[in-house]
């Protein structure tokens, strides 16, 4: 008896997991066909966002490039590296990206040989981290540092990146 009744309520939990699937012609049981495609990153017009570090970061979070969750945002001592402020953002467990502000009036020499660096496409050992690449922003005020050795995929953070 327990035999059996052990063997219809397996039989039952199979059939209600076989309600709650996706169907045979890619449909769920409520008529909504299943996305396979990636998310496509939202619609965000940049002209709505300041031109400066702040404004940077929220295109960049609006754009769903880097976290939203302040727990993954932490604030540099930029002053090392000869900037006037800097971040840094946590992608997942192993990678990560830094976004640094500069003055570009009084550049300190420190500031000028890592912007030279990133400038020509060249990696730079950063507070002792080695194979630091990055890239200049279009109006020079701005660096997006990551490791160059990492597998992560940046471009998309670099093209938009380099809008300011």
């Amino acid at each position: 008896m327990k035999r059996l009744v052990a063997i219809l309520l397996s039989i039952l939990l199979i059939v209600s997991l076989a309600g709650c699937s996706i169907g045979t012609d890619g449909t769920k049981l409520n008529g909504d066909t299943v996305s396979t495609e990636a998310t496509q990153a939202p619609d965000v017009d940049i002209n709505k966002y300041k031109k400066d570090f702040n404004g940077m970061q929220d295109y960049l979070k609006e754009l769903e490039l880097i976290s939203k969750k302040d727990g993954d945002k932490t604030e540099m001592q930029a002053e090392l590296i000869g900037a006037k402020q800097g971040v840094r953002y946590k992608i997942d467990t192993t990678n990560f990206v830094e976004f640094y502000e500069f003055d570009v009036t009084a550049t300190p020499d420190e500031a000028e040989k890592i912007l030279t660096a990133f400038s020509n496409d060249e990696t730079y050992k950063v507070l002792g981290i080695e194979d630091v690449k990055g890239v200049v922003s279009s109006s020079g005020k701005y660096a997006m540092l990551y490791v160059a050795t990492s597998t992560y995929d940046y471009s998309d953070i670099i093209e938009e990146f380099s809008k300011f």
